[in-house]
């Protein structure tokens, strides 16, 4: 056996060994949510709600926004991130948003209560009842930095990868390594609501799932009858979803790194803000389940 001492790496090998895993990045992207005022955990655990078994998230960070204790009214922000360093480049692949984009929730936030319904008097004297999200009554969908207020929808996140000279597209491995990770931390995360009929208490609960990535991020609209590739410095993307702990449309944020910063305070903060001032000014809103009845056409 050699009694050849173990050669020691230097700095640069180890600091280019880190930045290859990935683990430079995630630290990088902690200290710019932290620096956002947010307190921030790295390396986050959670119960899988659907396998019972424990998982990991890359960066969770919380942030609460306002507070009504009189009332036991709260609202708060959370994002779940999950970092990816790339050589290549993501590709956004998606739609002109349609009209009910521009209302629908974003199935990541909690509302204290989901649906907002009231009794609608018909001229003949019939009656009917209606109803409609919380969400879109209270008017998030129209606030500065509303997801509701994009003009593009991505609908599937592929990786570029460069074998040759030729750049092939792949999205093999991205639901099972960053959409379900993400889906299934924001069901861990979410807060229970106040289900009683007429509730106690209610905490909103604003929730951003996000993809930061090392690499280029470009968004192609394929509906578009010459579609071209943009470069962006994030989008939003929506996935239908089927499984035990939730099942509809699952909402997330890809970012490319250099722009996180601005994501930050013009999608994220701006939006969270914007909401916390038109709650303050009337908070009981948030615990309304019923609206008195109406006539057709009110």
């Amino acid at each position: 056996m050699s009694s050849r001492p173990f050669p020691s790496p230097a700095s640069d090998e180890v600091i280019g060994a880190l930045e290859r895993t990935g683990y430079l990045l995630e630290q990088r992207v902690a200290s710019k949510v932290r620096s956002a005022g947010f307190t921030t955990i790295t390396g986050k655990a959670f119960m899988d709600p659907d396998e019972g078994k424990s998982r990991e998230i890359d960066i969770f960070a919380v942030k609460k926004l306002w507070e009504d204790s009189a009332q036991r009214i709260v609202v708060s922000l959370q994002l779940v991130i999950e970092c990816k360093r790339s050589d290549g480049p993501y590709v956004a692949l998606g739609r002109d948003p349609e009209a009910v984009d521009k209302y629908r929730q974003p199935h990541s936030h909690t509302m204290p209560v989901e649906f907002i319904r009231w009794l609608e008097f018909l001229p003949d004297g019939a009656a009917r009842q209606r109803g409609m999200q919380s969400w879109g009554w209270l008017g998030f969908h129209e606030l500065p930095g509303s997801p509701n207020l994009d003009i593009r929808k991505g609908l599937q996140l592929i990786r570029m990868n460069l074998r040759g000279k030729e750049w092939v597209a792949d999205n093999s491995s991205i639901f099972e390594s960053l959409t379900l990770p993400l889906m299934k931390a924001v069901e861990a995360f979410r807060p229970q609501r106040d289900r009683n009929p007429e509730p106690k208490s209610a905490h909103l609960c604003l929730s951003f799932p996000i993809v930061v990535t090392s690499g280029e991020l470009f968004y192609v609209n394929g509906e578009s009858e010459t579609p071209i590739s943009e470069r962006t410095d994030w989008v939003s993307l929506e996935r239908d979803v089927d499984m035990r702990s939730m099942k509809g449309l699952f909402n997330l944020d890809v970012v490319a790194f250099p722009a996180l910063e601005r994501y930050l305070q013009e999608r994220v903060l701006l939006f969270s803000e914007a909401v916390v001032a038109k709650i303050s000014q009337e908070p009981e809103k948030l615990k309304k389940r019923e609206l008195d009845a109406r006539q057709s056409g009110e």
